[in-house]
């Protein structure tokens, strides 16, 4: 949502429950001065979760518009950030199980033991196993984050926003061919990368 203090200065003097009030009210406007308050309070913490500053930007605008939607539902039961912070911390979490989730599959042709590896995924977990999962969910990311860039921020919107190559091709202003091409290498350089991993050896 766009800066409106300089349109509207008067709202930065409403304390935030008639904001809030307002907003559910359907004053658009109101909604700005409580976006520029918690704005940041709101990216740092979606951020402690997923290390990445692009993601993080977009979770943020993402927890933004859910609260503008679902705001009608805010019975004031708890204080606003106590509400809006719920609501980054779901979306946080349904971010990194999509991710993992997202990046197995993307590497169907993982090498040697991802036989292995699938079926620990998809399978109802024993607590060994859950700490398997969780232990490559987090090589994964940080495999990710050694993709160059280009790869690194196609793949997000592939396989961790789910965007259809042609969106992707819009979006990042490169053809269609080039989008597909660039994911392949990415994948080949994952595989690389988790290699050393699924063999039992150190990264």
């Amino acid at each position: 949502m766009r800066d409106t203090s300089t349109i509207h200065p008067e709202l930065n003097h409403f304390d935030e429950q008639e904001l809030v009030t307002r907003a559910q009210n359907g004053d658009t406007e109101a909604f700005n001065p409580l976006l520029r308050k918690y704005q940041q309070k709101i990216f740092r913490l979606i951020y402690r979760q997923v290390h990445d500053h692009e993601t993080a930007k977009d979770l943020c605008q993402e927890v933004f518009l859910k609260a503008w939607q679902a705001l009608p539902k805010f019975n004031g039961q708890s204080v606003f950030y106590t509400w809006l912070y719920k609501i980054a911390v779901n979306c946080s979490i349904d971010f990194l199980r999509k991710q993992n989730k997202q990046i197995i599959f993307a590497c169907e042709a993982l090498p040697q033991n991802a036989d292995d590896v699938l079926p620990m995924i998809q399978m109802q977990p024993s607590p060994c196993q859950i700490l398997e999962k969780e232990e490559l969910g987090h090589t994964i990311r940080r495999a990710v984050h050694q993709l160059p860039l280009s790869q690194r921020r196609m793949f997000r919107l592939r396989y961790f926003h789910e965007l259809p190559i042609k969106q992707i091709a819009l979006r990042m202003n490169k053809s269609e061919s080039t989008v597909k091409t660039t994911l392949h290498h990415a994948r080949q350089k994952l595989q690389n990368i988790l290699r050393p991993y699924l063999q039992n050896e150190p990264l």
